[in-house]
C-alpha cells in the first residue's frame, strides 16, 4: 500500500519557491563573477621607416594616435631585451622617434611581442633559407616578387591618405594577398617562418589579455602584420577586437 504524502501548507510551498529562486539567482551571479570581462584589443599598424617619407602619418601623428586610443597596456614589436634597453631600431624607427618617448611620459605596462633566441633565430632562419634557396634555384621568382612588392608599395603610398587608411580592411586584404603570393613563391619554410612569427605575437597578446581582463591593449606592429593578427584575434575567447580604422577617423 502506498504511503500517504505529507501535507504541505501553501505558505511553506511559497517560501520554498522563494528560496529556490534566490538560490538560482545566487548561482547565476557566481557564474557571472567567475567569467572575467573581455580585454579590448586594438591593432595599430605602423609604417616603420616609411613614416619619414609621408606627411599623413608622421612620428608625431603616431604618438598622438597612440595616446588617443587610451591604452591600459601597450604591446610592441620588440624583443624583451630591446624593450628593456630602449634599443634604437634600424628599420622600426617609430620606436626611438615615438614609442620610447611615450613610454617615458606614461606609466603603461608594456609587453614585448618578439621572441628571443633560440626561437627568434629559428624563425628568421626559416625565411632566410627559403629566400636563399629560391634565389639559387629560381632567381626569376625573386625578381618577379621584387617587382610586385615595389608596385604594391607605390600603389599604397599613392592611395593611403591617413593612419586610418593604413589600418583599413582593404589594406589588410592587399597584404594578405601579398603574403599568399610570397608563400607560394618561396615555399613551406617561408610560410612556417611567417606563421610562426605571427603566432608568437598572438601568444604574447593572449597572455597580456589574460593578465589584464577588461583592460584595453594597444598592439603596435608593422602594417603587414595587421591582417593576420586581426583575423586571428577575432576568433579568440576573452577578446573584444576594436576597429582601429574607425577609431582613428
Amino acid at each position: 500500500m502506498a504511503l500517504a504524502q505529507p501535507h504541505r501548507h501553501p505558505r511553506t510551498i511559497s517560501i520554498m519557491k522563494i528560496l529556490a529562486l534566490v538560490w538560482a539567482i545566487t548561482l547565476g551571479a557566481i557564474g557571472q563573477a567567475a567569467t572575467p570581462p573581455p580585454s579590448e584589443v586594438i591593432v595599430l599598424c605602423t609604417m616603420h621607416q616609411l613614416h619619414e617619407e609621408v606627411s599623413f602619418y608622421t612620428y608625431a601623428d603616431l604618438s598622438s594616435d597612440i595616446e588617443r586610443l587610451r591604452p591600459d597596456v601597450l604591446a610592441v614589436e620588440l624583443t624583451p631585451a630591446d624593450l628593456k634597453a630602449k634599443t634604437e631600431q634600424k628599420n622600426k624607427r617609430e620606436y626611438q622617434n615615438s614609442v620610447y618617448p611615450l613610454l617615458q611620459r606614461h606609466n603603461w605596462p608594456t609587453v614585448a611581442l618578439e621572441p628571443e633566441d633560440p626561437r627568434r633565430s629559428e624563425l628568421i632562419g626559416l625565411t632566410q633559407a627559403a629566400e636563399r634557396s629560391s634565389g639559387q634555384t629560381s632567381p626569376q621568382k625573386s625578381e618577379t616578387f621584387g617587382i610586385y612588392v615595389e608596385g604594391l608599395y607605390k600603389y599604397l603610398l599613392a592611395t593611403w591618405h591617413s593612419p586610418a587608411d593604413v589600418n583599413a580592411s582593404w589594406t589588410d586584404h592587399l597584404f594578405a594577398v601579398k603574403h599568399q603570393f610570397q608563400n607560394s613563391l618561396y615555399g613551406s619554410r617561408e610560410e612556417q617562418g611567417w606563421e610562426g612569427w605571427n603566432q608568437y605575437f598572438l601568444s604574447q597578446i593572449m597572455v597580456a589579455a589574460k593578465q589584464n581582463p577588461g583592460k584595453r591593449i594597444v598592439v603596435i606592429v608593422g602594417a603587414e602584420h595587421g591582417y593576420w593578427l586581426r583575423a586571428h584575434l577575432r576568433e579568440q575567447p576573452g577578446i573584444a577586437l576594436l576597429d582601429a580604422a574607425s577609431l582613428l577617423r
